[in-house]
C-alpha cells in the first residue's frame, strides 16, 4: 500500500511540472508574438513616415496576417494609463506621440516625432481572466521610433480649439 501512495504522490508531481511547463511554453509563443508585432508595427510607421491611414492598413493587414488579437480588457488599461489607443479590424495597440522641439523646429518646417509603442501578451484562460482582470496590462512589450521628421503635424486643431491626434481619424 505503501507503495501505491508514493507512486500517486509521484504522478502528482508529473503533472504539476507538466503544467507549469505548458503554461511557459504558452506564455513564450504568445510573448514572441506580441515582440514581432511591436517591431512590425514599429517599422511601419517609420516607413510610412507616421500613423498615416496607410500605415494603419498595413498594420490590420499584418496583424490579420499573424493573428494577433486583441479584446477590450487592454483598451480600459491604455485608457488608464493614459495612452491613446489604436483599434484596427483585426487588433489593438497602443501609442504615445512626442514631438520634439529640440533642433528648432518651427511651423512650416519640419517637426522631428517618435512613436511608443505598446502591444500585449494575451494568455486567454477563462478562469485565470474571470479572477484576476489586472493581468490585462500586466505583460507589455514597448517599443520605440527612431525620430521621424514630417512637415505634417501629428495633432489637428478640433473646433472646440483642442489638439488631437491626425492618427484618431484612422484609428476605430
Amino acid at each position: 500500500m505503501k507503495e501505491a501512495i508514493g507512486g500517486v504522490f509521484s504522478l502528482e508531481f508529473i503533472i504539476i511540472f507538466l503544467l507549469i511547463l505548458n503554461g511557459y511554453l504558452a506564455w513564450n509563443v504568445n510573448y514572441t508574438k506580441a515582440f514581432r508585432v511591436k517591431n512590425e508595427i514599429r517599422s511601419i510607421i517609420q516607413k510610412n513616415e507616421g500613423l498615416t491611414e496607410s500605415a494603419v492598413e498595413d498594420i490590420s493587414q499584418y496583424m490579420q496576417k499573424v493573428n494577433y488579437h486583441q479584446n477590450d480588457k487592454f483598451t480600459e488599461w491604455c485608457a488608464r494609463n493614459q495612452l491613446n489607443t489604436c483599434r484596427t479590424d483585426t487588433g489593438t495597440f497602443c501609442y504615445e506621440v512626442a514631438t520634439s522641439d529640440k533642433y528648432g523646429l518651427r511651423d512650416g518646417e519640419e517637426i522631428a516625432a517618435y512613436y511608443t509603442i505598446y502591444t500585449f501578451v494575451d494568455i486567454n484562460i477563462p478562469v485565470i481572466n474571470n479572477l484576476l482582470p489586472f493581468t490585462a496590462g500586466l505583460f507589455t512589450v514597448t517599443g520605440e521610433t527612431s525620430l521621424i521628421y514630417t512637415r505634417e503635424t501629428p495633432y489637428l486643431h478640433s473646433s472646440s480649439g483642442e489638439f488631437i491626434l491626425r492618427a484618431d481619424q484612422y484609428c476605430k
